[in-house]
Formats: structure tokens, C-alpha cells, sequence
């Protein structure tokens, strides 16, 4: 049997129409800043390792470096998890670029 994305009476994963699933997208909350656009960033928010390697547009890899090295924005551990607070990480880039 051949499927055909593209056939209009093909049902895609993403095309759910239905009410109630409109219901629950509107009422649950983004669970992490990495899908806000960054000038909606909260100075108070916690961010990943994802979520920081995705602003600063490098690899998590070199987030982790930076970090056992003493460069890069300063993280904290939460139990063993590590964070990085919005504003410390945008007021990190701002200070490279005066540096500039």
C-alpha cells in the first residue's frame, strides 16, 4: 500500500482539527523558553543545557567545555541537573560584544 503525504485525503500527525485538541493546545503552557522567541525570555527563567546551546547557537558539547574550563556564562547545579538562568546567560553575550 502506497501513502501519499501530499494526497488531500491523507491524514498527516500534525493536522488534528478536532475541538478538543484545540482546547488543550491553548491551555498548556510552552514547558521550556527554547519555543518563546528570545526577546520573551524572563530574566527569572531557568534554562537547559539545550536551551542554552540553542541561543548561543553552539553545540551542547561546548557548552560542557566552557563550563570545566571557567568560560562561558556561570551555571548552577539543581540536585544534579545543570541551569543557567536567562539573564545570566543573555547579559553573558551582551558582555562579548562590548568587548568587541
Amino acid at each position: 500500500m502506497h501513502q501519499n503525504a501530499d494526497h488531500p485525503s491523507q491524514p498527516t500527525l500534525w493536522d488534528d482539527t478536532s475541538a478538543a485538541a484545540a482546547q488543550t493546545k491553548a491551555r498548556t503552557p510552552a514547558r521550556t523558553t527554547s519555543h518563546r522567541n528570545r526577546e520573551t525570555a524572563e530574566a527569572s527563567d531557568l534554562w537547559t543545557i539545550d536551551e542554552v546551546a540553542s541561543y548561543l547557537g553552539v553545540p551542547k558539547q561546548t557548552v560542557y567545555c566552557w563550563r570545566t574550563s571557567g568560560y562561558g556564562p556561570a551555571g548552577f547545579r539543581v540536585g544534579k541537573h545543570l541551569r543557567w538562568r536567562a539573564s545570566t546567560v543573555i547579559s553573558w553575550t551582551i558582555e562579548l560584544e562590548r568587548q568587541r
